[in-house]
């Protein structure tokens, strides 16, 4: 727990301090969570090793383009997307290890990231301690080939910004190829198209809340179904249509804490222009998907493409011009509290918190290469 802690105590103390210094500690920052999500040693729960494995017997670089391109299957893994064999067997051919791959991916991620979100993120402070909280652990430790579409769609942002729609499918299809949950992506170029005021944040927020009560009697089976019958791999993702991975009613309640946060300080995010617009229309799917759906566990792996937003939209509000700077101390003050209070948690929690103990391959005497 230790690394997490000094990397999170980095984080928030760049937002106390001048920004010249700022940016430094933000680098240093960035470079720790390279460190922790590309050093960790078989950490990650069963996930890991099966990436290894598919990892040590992924076919040639060749073999996958021929599969990609005529269905011409010589040893290609048919369980697991060809855009994400293919960056393997690409990392093979430079002769990376599993634990170097690991290492270059997570670096790949961290890059996307940033180059994506710097031109809507206003405290990456902020940002950051909700993304050590919400999104790093599941992301860069657990589901890696989801992260990486995570991180695909933060560098497209821009061209929904831009109106730049053939660019952004690109990336999006790009995303598809290495986790088929990316298919979501694709009509999300359309949500800056929703109206949004302050007051169509209240209904929505007062009209979804009491559907968290019928839960349980919302069937998407069939849905989904067609939904895995168009993707594909229809073996890995049978569980997609079993409501058995229910989200706490703790992500609901924090859900909603956001969305009163964004209804009581909407003037001091809106004035942000286009981009918080397009990051107040993000958070708005948080609702359905934090009460009516909340049983599904194809909702549970989709969420974070929404939950993204946290942390953009609530460093929109303590860098505003509006707010008195004793106000956005205290605000900042209880972000801080409340994440790391929520990181560690989910250290405890996951797997039993295997996730406690931080161990890098770097001291286990673990080559990058082979």
């Amino acid at each position: 727990m230790g690394i997490y802690t000094v990397t999170y105590a980095i984080n928030a103390l760049s937002s106390i301090v001048k920004k010249r210094d700022a940016k430094l500690l933000n680098i240093i920052t960035l470079g720790l969570l390279i460190f922790v999500s590309g050093t960790r040693y078989y950490m990650g729960g069963s996930d890991v090793y099966v990436y290894e494995s598919v990892y040590e017997h992924v076919t040639s670089v060749g073999n996958i383009l021929r599969y990609m391109i005529l269905g011409s299957n010589l040893g290609v893994n048919e369980n697991y997307e060809p855009g994400f064999l293919l960056i393997c067997s690409i990392a093979k051919t430079f002769h990376f290890t599993y634990f170097g791959f690991i290492l270059v991916y997570a670096a790949t991620f961290y890059v996307l990231l940033y180059v994506g979100l710097k031109r809507f993120v206003d405290s990456w402070a902020v940002f950051l301690a909700l993304f050590m909280y919400k999104i790093m652990f599941y992301n860069t430790f657990i589901s890696i080939r989801q992260g990486m579409t995570l991180a695909i769609f933060c560098f497209s942002l821009k061209y929904i910004l831009d109106k730049k729609w053939v660019k952004y499918f690109i990336c999006c299809a790009v995303a598809f190829l290495i986790h088929r949950g990316a298919i979501i992506l694709f009509p999300l170029y359309f949500v800056q198209y929703i109206p949004m005021s302050k007051k169509i944040l209240k209904y929505f927020a007062i009209g979804f809340a009491p559907t968290w009560l019928i839960r349980n009697h919302v069937d998407l089976s069939g849905v989904i179904q067609r939904v895995i019958d168009t993707i594909g791999y229809a073996q890995k993702s049978e569980g997609w249509m079993e409501a058995t991975e229910t989200i706490s009613i703790i992500h609901t309640l924090e859900c909603y804490i956001i969305i009163l946060l964004c209804i009581c300080f909407f003037d001091y995010i809106i004035e942000k222009g286009e981009k918080a617009k397009l990051s107040l229309q993000m958070i708005l799917f948080t609702l359905p998907i934090f009460t009516l759906c909340s049983n599904w566990i194809i909702l549970t792996r989709e969420k974070d493409y929404f939950v993204l937003f946290y942390g953009i939209v609530l460093g929109y509000i303590v860098t505003s011009e509006k707010l008195s700077f004793e106000n956005k101390q205290v605000i900042k003050a209880c972000i801080f509290l409340a994440a790391f209070i929520g990181m560690v948690r989910y250290v405890l929690v996951f797997d039993g918190g295997v996730l406690w103990h931080f161990t890098s391959f770097i001291f286990e005497g673990c080559s990058i290469w082979s």
